[in-house]
């Protein structure tokens, strides 16, 4: 499995696998991170994302072996996309920090 969708009503989730069995190792957690973080993923409340993308890498040099072993990259940076007429740009966030990257 590469990537892991789940499908809300609103948002979808959308998981990248950082390293054999990332994805069932982390999801639980991945899951509490999103529940924990959703007034802030929602703009107070104001307006869904309809697509979370977990993780984003700031460096997109990085390789699959150099972050296979660090876990909390999951709990780094990930992407929104809102749904805007004008433009559909991804709005990254640092999760621990909750601002942009």
């Amino acid at each position: 499995m590469r990537n892991f969708h789940y499908i809300f009503k609103d948002t979808s989730l959308i998981i990248t696998r950082i390293y054999d069995h990332s994805i069932p190792a982390q999801l639980e957690d991945i899951i509490s991170k999103a529940s924990e973080h959703f007034v802030y993923f929602t703009k107070g409340l104001t307006e869904m994302p309809y697509e979370i993308f977990v993780p984003v890498f700031e460096d997109n040099t990085q390789n699959t072996t150099e972050i296979s072993k660090n876990q909390s990259t999951y709990f780094d940076y990930w992407g929104l996309y809102f749904d805007d007429e004008v433009q559909h740009d991804v709005n990254g966030i640092h999760l621990k920090n909750k601002t942009a990257p």
